[in-house]
């Protein structure tokens, strides 16, 4: 996007509490995917080689609309305090200019308490507490974004709130599947689909049971065909629509991670998860090509869709 393309501007206001790099995180976290959006100032790339520093802040502050960031750690609360530092100094500057119109400051806490001892003019304002997505790794940018775009509270915050929902079923899935140390080959050749798990001989991808007893699928698994004799372990693939075969391959995958779930309810969820499987594997890969299907994979696919999503949340064991 061209600079005066941009919608407006964002001023990033923090301490650098250290050596150069110790905030370089801010770099790849919030500046660059803010840029893509908004004019961003930050610091360490909008303040030249003998520019006046405190001139070039007042410059951009100066700006309409803006937002201004205030990364609130421990880092900025100590040199919020320390008279005539460069953030002391700042501070000053939009105490200034906060009850201007076009202006927003907004704080961002970054860590457990930081929102009890904000200095002027941060202290009252709506702030945002970031905390639990920065501790947990979890990108920032689609947070600040929606901040930046004029997002309310409980938008963001019941955005913030199924992001962390995900990141622990995400962790629920990664030591579920650790466990069973298994993944899938489809042999382009024979079409066979095998299972490897650690421990245990390579074994034909059979249909499960309940998949021969149920009316959705018992009728179709005694075919047999070049590519498709699920009896046998011959399972269909191919770059085209998801046929009523794949989603059985898928169905037969998701129930080999799940063997214990085996209820109506578990059937459909399963059933769900594989035309998932069905969509974004087995419809995606021709029938010339091998195909490989481990849990990192796996867990990205339904994670990332609606109804994998929900086909996890009913089939992984309750964390207790």
């Amino acid at each position: 996007m061209q600079e005066e393309e941009k919608k407006g501007a964002i001023f990033i206001s923090y301490a650098w509490g250290g050596p150069l790099e110790h905030k370089e995180w801010l770099r790849q976290r919030i500046i660059k995917p803010l840029g893509w959006k908004y004019r961003v100032f930050w610091d360490r790339d909008s303040i030249g080689f003998g520019e006046s520093i405190d001139k070039t802040i007042a410059y951009a502050l100066d700006q309409r609309p803006i937002s201004v960031f205030c990364i609130c750690d421990r880092d900025y609360l100590v040199a919020a305090q320390r008279v005539n530092s460069g953030l002391h100094r700042e501070l000053q500057m939009l105490t200034r200019i906060a009850d201007c119109d076009g202006v927003r400051i907004i704080p961002l806490i970054f860590d457990a308490g930081s929102a009890a001892d904000l200095p002027e003019p941060l202290a009252g304002r709506a702030y945002l507490n970031v905390q639990p997505l920065h501790e947990h790794g979890l990108n920032l940018s689609s947070v600040l974004l929606a901040v930046a775009d004029g997002a309310t509270q409980a938008q963001v915050n019941t955005y913030m709130a199924g992001r962390l929902k995900a990141h622990d079923l995400r962790q629920q899935a990664i030591a579920y599947f650790s466990q069973q140390n298994m993944e899938l080959w489809g042999n382009a050749r024979t079409h066979e689909v095998r299972i490897y798990q650690v421990g245990r001989e390579p074994r034909l991808l059979l249909p499960a049971q309940w998949m021969w007893d149920s009316d959705e699928w018992g009728f179709m698994l005694g075919d047999d065909n070049p590519t498709y004799c699920p009896s046998q372990g011959r399972w269909h693939w191919d770059y085209f629509s998801p046929s009523r075969g794949m989603r059985a391959l898928g169905t037969a995958t998701m129930s080999v991670f799940f063997s214990d779930r085996e209820t109506l309810d578990d059937q459909a969820m399963l059933a769900s998860a594989g035309a998932v499987l069905a969509r974004s594997v087995f419809a995606m890969t021709y029938k010339t090509e091998a195909f490989n299907l481990a849990p990192d994979e796996l867990i990205n696919l339904l994670i990332n869709d609606a109804e994998g999503y929900a086909a996890l949340e009913h089939l992984l064991p309750s964390a207790t």
